[in-house]
């Protein structure tokens, strides 16, 4: 941290990410990277409800001295973004160079924008928020809510039917997470072990994968938060007007083959907003690409983040970005 503590950059997480930025952004956070520690005082927070850290479903709930797990009370991204905003205030930590997520991620990072201008507390100078818009749309919660009855139709079967639960919604929520082309290009019908399609032992391989590493409840806490997502929740006016009063540069960078957060929605959110503009990351793994084509990802981001913040600008010079 400089001496006007004016070089924090802070990035926020996705669904099952961590607190290690480092380690699941490589391409992104990290020596001679865009997001370079020794340039920057990189912050990233584990997630309210997830179960690396932070107070989450596997938890031990006071009152019972027992984990939370199912009873582990329902969470919004606002209420992610708000316990963020109270850290930064802990850390003394009162002007953010660069805010950055995808994902979930980019969700948090578009609330917290809204806490830091309602609150007055935290200066962002410079949003970047990949694959996030305004809201979870009906095509987002569709895909989501699959996901979370898929886990929940294994709930009888208890901790061993939950996790099996979990490891075939994982796999459902990989496909919405790629995309046709790279599937095609990378297993097109080619066998594998067990006589099964590769494909087929990819997403089983994925579904084990999250099985091993990540907690069913954070998991169902977290879609769940993320289905609940909207800018306007709550609020007399919508999210637009809310935005309207950021002194913030906003960098909204949306995914060629996306099909969760396709880029004329992105595109459009941006010319509503402030002092905004939009960006298409051309990348053939669909949503996930943020996490995968990181050098490509990195030469958008570099010129938003080393250009000087334009502050406020009028609705003409905005539109003419576009």
């Amino acid at each position: 941290l400089n001496v006007d503590r004016s070089n924090a950059v802070l990035v926020a997480h996705a669904l099952t990410g961590s607190a290690d930025a480092e380690a699941w952004w490589s391409g992104i956070v990290g020596p001679d990277k865009l997001i370079n520690p020794e340039q920057y005082f990189v912050i990233c927070i584990n997630t309210l409800g997830s179960c690396y850290g932070s107070t989450g479903p596997e938890s031990i709930n006071p009152e019972t001295t027992a984990k939370y797990v199912a009873t582990f009370p329902e969470i919004t991204i606002r209420d992610i973004a708000r316990t963020q905003l109270h850290l930064l205030q802990e850390l003394g930590i009162f002007e953010i160079a660069l805010a950055i997520g995808g994902s979930m991620g980019g969700m948090v990072i578009l609330e917290l924008g809204l806490l830091a201008k309602e609150t007055r507390t935290v200066t962002i100078h410079k949003l970047v928020a990949i694959a996030a818009g305004s809201e979870h749309s009906a095509w987002r919660v569709a895909f989501s809510s699959t996901i979370r009855k898929t886990i929940q139709a294994f709930e009888p079967l208890g901790e061993s039917g939950l996790r099996e639960g979990l490891r075939i919604a994982r796999q459902l929520a990989t496909i919405s997470y790629r995309s046709s082309s790279e599937f095609g290009r990378r297993f097109g019908r080619k066998i594998g072990e067990g006589e099964k399609f590769e494909v087929e032992n990819y997403l089983e391989h994925q579904g084990q994968k999250i099985v091993d590493r990540f907690s069913v409840y954070s998991y169902l806490t977290l879609t769940r938060a993320m289905e609940l997502y909207d800018l306007t929740r709550g609020k007399a006016v919508d999210a637009i007007h809310q935005l309207e009063g950021l002194d913030t540069d906003i960098l909204l960078v949306g995914i060629s083959s996306d099909i969760l957060y396709l880029e004329e929605e992105l595109r459009t959110f941006a010319k509503q907003l402030p002092n905004a503009r939009y960006e298409t990351l051309l990348a053939e793994c669909g949503h996930d690409s943020f996490l995968i084509a990181t050098d490509e990802l990195a030469e958008i981001v570099r010129p938003f983040l080393e250009a000087e913040c334009k502050g406020i600008i009028t609705n003409d010079v905005h539109a003419s970005r576009f």
